[in-house]
């Protein structure tokens, strides 16, 4: 039976550290300590994106099966960048996508929105970089519809 968590943050600097202690509140015995960090870190870019260039209310959604760790990011804005820029080392921020490719099986977001969402990589699933997934018919199954 697949374990969920929605949690709806407020749209203040603290919604990430919020976000983190729902996940490591719900997830962290049952995923591990390498698991859940590496959920941790995806659902930290994604939520701190989402208070830095969304609008409106923004909600994490997740679900945890035998098969996969699956879950969004949404909130009420219009869009983004969605391309993985490369960055230099001397830059310190826009990493976050980087982050969110690197440890993802695949990803995508709904075209012109801020609704972000992601398959966690198995621990054998060989290391890739990916382009985003466009469009709502690409998110895994059981992920509800934004409202």
């Amino acid at each position: 039976m697949p374990h969920e968590l929605t949690v709806e943050l407020p749209r203040l600097p603290t919604a990430g550290s919020l976000a983190r202690s729902a996940v490591s509140d719900s997830f962290a015995e049952e995923l591990g300590r390498d698991r859940v960090g590496e959920l941790l870190l995806v659902v930290s870019e994604l939520v701190t994106n989402a208070v830095l260039y969304g609008r409106g209310a923004i909600t994490l959604k997740l679900r945890v099966e035998r098969d996969g760790i699956f879950g969004e990011v949404v909130d009420q804005g219009g869009g983004f960048e969605r391309e993985v820029r490369e960055r230099g080392p001397d830059e310190f921020t826009g990493r976050g996508l980087m982050i969110v490719d690197a440890l993802s099986r695949r990803w995508g977001i709904h075209e012109g929105t801020t609704h972000v969402w992601f398959e966690l990589a198995q621990p054998d699933d060989p290391p890739r970089l990916t382009e985003p997934e466009l469009g709502e018919a690409e998110r895994p199954d059981g992920l509800d519809a934004a409202p």
